[in-house]
């Protein structure tokens, strides 16, 4: 009975270190909506009033890779390069669908918009 439950215990720690990985919604390091980075700060003189363009690859990179590959190709998501209709791109990561969690309540708009763009063009 022990080892059974010792068992069960290590494939669901497994199970959730897995779905962590590839749900994961960490924005650490991805500009908030109206953040402005040091380069950008310096580049102006030290205004900080002008929000910094969300880089779509860092935000990918950060949410999106371990489930769909650095390079969109698949991996436990689909392969999803050659997507080209970012609207529909922007309708996934925001609500999810099938075993794709939905990224509406923890990325900005402007974090979508930008993941979405990436992957209809540079993927």
């Amino acid at each position: 009975m022990k080892r059974s439950l010792t068992a069960t215990l290590a494939v669901v720690a497994i199970t959730v270190a897995a779905l962590a990985a590839c749900g994961g919604s960490s924005t650490t390091g991805t500009p908030a909506s109206g953040a402005t980075s040091p380069a950008a700060t310096a580049a102006t003189g030290g205004a900080t009033g002008s929000p910094v363009a969300v880089d779509g690859a860092e935000v990918f990179a950060q949410n999106s890779a371990g489930c769909h590959g650095s390079a969109g190709a698949g991996g436990r998501g689909p392969d999803i390069t050659g997507k080209t209709d970012t609207t529909a791109v922007e309708d996934q990561v925001r609500n999810g669908g099938t075993s794709m969690p939905a990224f509406g309540d923890t990325l900005s708009d402007e974090q979508i918009a930008a993941v979405a763009e990436y992957v209809t063009t540079q993927l």
